[in-house]
């Protein structure tokens, strides 16, 4: 079971992106230690305390673009439908990115990479289902499968997105 700390507070950055006006904290205790370790070797600050609880904060300055949606399916999931649960996601990929940036092709770690992407996709789902108010099971598990499909796309770096 997991929870946010807060609600989002974020101002608009024309055309689609988001700058938080404040830190996002997202706490759960249903990661398991390899899942915690993956996150952390790609350079996530994944904090966990003796109650085995992990917090993941995204700092305040953090520029989203809440949940990548195809604007012909807003009328399904729109991005402030799962936008927390987003956000976190977010920054979890962008560390996977960073990663991989900094090692290059030949270095990474393909292991580390694909533990890191599962696990992050796993915070994502935790997340969305710990979300207040609720997410209806359906989008809950329609956004998980785009991400655990197509977010392998997502975690490729280029200079644009590091």
């Amino acid at each position: 079971m997991g929870k946010f700390t807060n609600k989002i507070l974020a101002e608009f950055q024309p055309p689609r992106k988001w700058k938080l006006g404040r830190d996002l904290v997202y706490t759960t205790t249903d990661l398991y230690a390899n899942e915690v370790k993956a996150l952390k070797d790609v350079g996530v600050a994944v904090v966990r305390d003796t109650n085995k609880t992990e917090t993941i904060t995204v700092s305040s300055g953090f520029i989203t673009d809440l949940a990548s949606t195809p604007r012909i399916l807003w009328a399904f999931i729109a991005p402030f439908d799962v936008a927390r649960a987003a956000i976190v996601h977010d920054l979890l990929y962008k560390s996977i990115r960073q990663y991989r940036w900094k090692k290059g092709l030949i270095e990474e770690d393909k292991e580390l990479i694909k533990n890191a992407k599962k696990a992050s996709d796993k915070v994502f789902l935790l997340a969305m289902k710990d979300a207040e108010p609720k997410v209806s099971g359906w989008k809950i598990y329609s956004a998980w499968k785009a991400v655990d499909l197509f977010g392998r796309w997502s975690i490729i770096p280029n200079e644009k997105n590091i």
